[in-house]
């Protein structure tokens, strides 16, 4: 391990208050209240509050000099509705648990790692039982050797539990229905939540697996800075390097008490995004203006909630917010992360409910957005991409969509069937984009939306917010496995990035 540094435990209380972002000891942390950690080693997870589902980690050693930082502040992630407070750790709740509990042992897919932790190989006949009315709740048990009708694979498809650690949490003895399977373990992404475990980057994670040493009865710390700051002799913590800026205060305030967060990122450059399941006030706001209504293509709990920050175009942050399906969360915020770092203008971004639902009303005012149960533009009883969540329109004025129009296509001798991007090419308009070439040469014979986008067809202008081919705000969506409307043959839509909607379906 690295990055060793003395720590002084005489430190004054005062000064770890203010560095866990806390102003004094309520009665939310007197439960933890002489906890006294009794292991040499210890892993600390600390959130701001319990309106976050981000955390920092440290590992501490006790020598003879005092606690000694071993590595951190790492970034983590933890449960989808954060800590639960001390003692209220319940089955299915999404909550971590806070308070002082022993590192158990160490698992993962491979036959051995490099770790003195007791350890167990994970295979896909290893479950954990989450069936609170088991004999087995809360242990690890083999496939076909229990009666339990609920738990969890303990080996993934995914490299989550490739690394992880047991936390001694309700194991001795176990409380049925006060929770089960908490670990510490690799995160799919940075930005994704848990269910109620801690999780970090795999290598940091490897890292910590080398250093424990049961010799030295290793113990997990968890709970938010108020929590943590009765715990007995708890040194001083560096802070976190990527303090909250005032635009993620303001998107923290406006969601506090909603609950099921998928997504919470936050980059160095002050961007901060947030998914979490549609809100009911939204919900019934979608249905209200039409937006979402019985018969679209997915339902509402197929759909998140998505508040993040972007540069408005007079050059300062604002908050936005979307609708998009739930598997695209953590992607669409992160493509979103880029545009700000590239400082990609845009000049707002409100559900399209503000419009009653109207793409053209939207359009008309700038508006960025994404979800919104409709047709295809020109076809009508097809649903659109942004009918499942799978669609982002981005400052539609400067980024119109521009069709050419069928009756002068026809007066060509195009039939009406075959593609208008192959017709166009085959009638002079050779090139990687046929429908630019021709609504270049004759404009009036196109159909552009919003209409006051035709100043803005020429895309060799220098104008602000302008999607272009190559550009970083484009390659933001594309690298992602969207498909950009500005690089299409057969008509332009600049303003738009679609998903594979098969894949958004599949299971």
């Amino acid at each position: 391990m690295t990055g060793r540094h003395s720590l002084v435990i005489n430190l004054l209380l005062t000064a770890v208050l203010m560095l866990t972002g806390c102003a004094a000891q309520t009665s939310g942390s007197a439960s933890l209240a002489g906890t006294v950690i009794t292991g040499d080693q210890l892993l600390v997870a600390v959130a701001a509050s319990r309106d976050s589902s981000m955390a920092q980690v440290y590992a501490l050693e006790r020598t003879s000099s005092g606690w000694e930082l071993r590595v951190g502040p790492l970034p983590g992630i933890i449960g989808r509705n954060g800590f639960a407070p001390p003692g209220e750790k319940r089955e299915g709740d999404g909550r971590v648990p806070t308070g002082l509990f022993a590192l158990e042992s160490a698992f993962g897919y491979a036959a051995s790692i490099t770790s003195r932790m007791p350890y167990q190989q994970a295979t896909e006949n290893d479950l954990w039982v989450d069936d609170v009315t088991s004999p087995d709740y809360n242990t690890w048990v083999k496939r076909g050797e229990t009666s339990a009708t609920s738990f969890e694979v303990m080996r993934l498809p995914d490299n989550r539990y490739r690394h992880g650690l047991v936390v001694g949490y309700n194991r001795h003895p176990v409380v049925k229905g006060a929770g089960s399977g908490i670990f510490v373990h690799a995160w799919l992404e940075e930005g994704y939540t848990t269910s109620g475990c801690v999780a970090l980057d795999e290598t940091e994670l490897i890292k910590i697996l080398a250093w424990l040493d049961p010799a030295r009865t290793p113990q997990i710390l968890m709970g938010t800075g108020q929590d943590l700051a009765a715990v007995t002799g708890l040194p001083l913590l560096p802070p976190d390097v990527e303090q909250p800026g005032l635009v993620e205060q303001q998107i923290r305030a406006d969601l506090a008490g909603l609950q099921e967060r998928s997504v919470e990122y936050r980059t160095a450059d002050g961007f901060f995004g947030m998914a979490l399941a549609v809100p009911a006030s939204v919900s019934s706001t979608m249905r209200l203006k039409n937006s979402w209504r019985e018969g679209c293509p997915v339902p509402i709990s197929d759909l998140q909630y998505l508040k993040l920050t972007h540069w408005g175009f007079d050059g300062q942050p604002k908050v936005g917010e979307l609708v998009v399906h739930k598997k695209l969360a953590l992607p669409v915020v992160k493509a979103f992360a880029d545009l700000f770092r590239s400082r990609f203008p845009i000049e707002r971004m409100e559900l399209i409910d503000q419009y009653d639902g109207s793409d053209d009303r939207s359009m008309a005012a700038n508006n960025t957005s994404a979800f919104n149960c409709r047709d295809i533009t020109g076809k009508p009883g097809q649903y659109s991409r942004h009918s499942y969540g799978g669609a982002i329109t981005i400052n539609p004025l400067q980024n119109p969509y521009v069709s050419p129009m069928n009756d002068p296509l026809k007066a060509m001798g195009w039939d009406g069937i075959e593609d208008k991007g192959l017709f166009l090419g085959r009638s002079g308009y050779s090139g990687p984009s046929p429908a630019l070439l021709f609504c270049t040469e004759r404009p009036a014979d196109c159909l552009v939306l919003p209409p006051a986008g035709v100043a803005y067809v020429d895309r060799s202008l220098p104008v602000a917010g302008y999607l272009l081919p190559a550009s970083p705000a484009v390659q933001a969506f594309t690298s992602r496995g969207f498909d950009w409307g500005g690089s299409w043959g057969r008509l332009l839509d600049y303003q738009h990035f679609e998903y594979d909607t098969a894949r958004l379906l599949q299971k």
